[in-house]
């Protein structure tokens, strides 16, 4: 059976060259593709697809690892590939604690990422960001694994990793600024840190 695969990518060009890649396979299928957040959940809603590629950026922002979390809730989920320009360590950690189930920087040759596909699709995780990363990022997932966070500090950290504030936080999440303030606190006691620069 194909693989069946939606595409989110905003850039035209490069949503076309992943469908012609991907549907160029004999167990792949694009059976979908969006431009953007809210086209993409509600493509995913309609076909069900087993896996979603999308980039971290999407409508002029960073807004793939919440589209990450929010296609995660989804019943069923679909596996969630992120596949994007942008490789630093805080960005890996955030779509990891998204839930991302693999992570593939754009550097990486056509015969990576569909390898990355298939795996992905069997269930198992690869990130694939560059050496320089890489260590970083490692030990940070590790941490978070030996960690107990919660599922909602998992949220946080997640937020925290890419800078934003406890008012943006509180926003996002829909909850009280005191809140968010707790649970930064048991965030950074459960990763034995200082503050929040010691995440960078």
């Amino acid at each position: 059976m194909s693989i069946r695969i939606q595409l989110v990518e905003d850039h035209p060009v490069v949503r076309l060259g992943l469908k012609t890649v991907v549907d160029a396979q004999p167990d792949m299928e694009v059976v979908g593709e969006a431009d953007t957040v809210g086209g993409a959940l509600a493509a995913a809603r309609e076909l069900a697809p087993d896996l979603v590629i999308l980039p971290l950026r999407l409508d002029g922002d960073l807004r793939g690892i919440e589209l990450c979390r929010e296609l995660k809730g989804l019943q069923p989920a679909p596996r969630v590939l992120i596949y994007t320009s942008y490789n630093s360590a805080e960005d890996a950690s955030a779509s990891f604690l998204s839930g991302a189930d693999s992570f593939v920087h754009k550097r990486e040759d056509s015969a990576r990422l569909l390898d990355t596909i298939r795996t992905t699709a069997e269930g198992r995780r690869t990130w694939l960001l560059g050496a320089e990363t890489s260590d970083e990022t490692d030990r940070l997932r590790a941490a978070v694994e030996r960690s107990g966070l919660t599922e909602r500090e998992r949220e946080v950290l997640g937020f925290m990793l890419q800078r934003f504030t406890n008012t943006e936080i509180a926003k996002e999440l829909f909850i009280e600024v005191p809140t968010v303030k707790t649970h930064v606190s048991s965030i950074l006691a459960k990763l034995g840190l200082r503050s929040r620069q010691d995440l960078f």
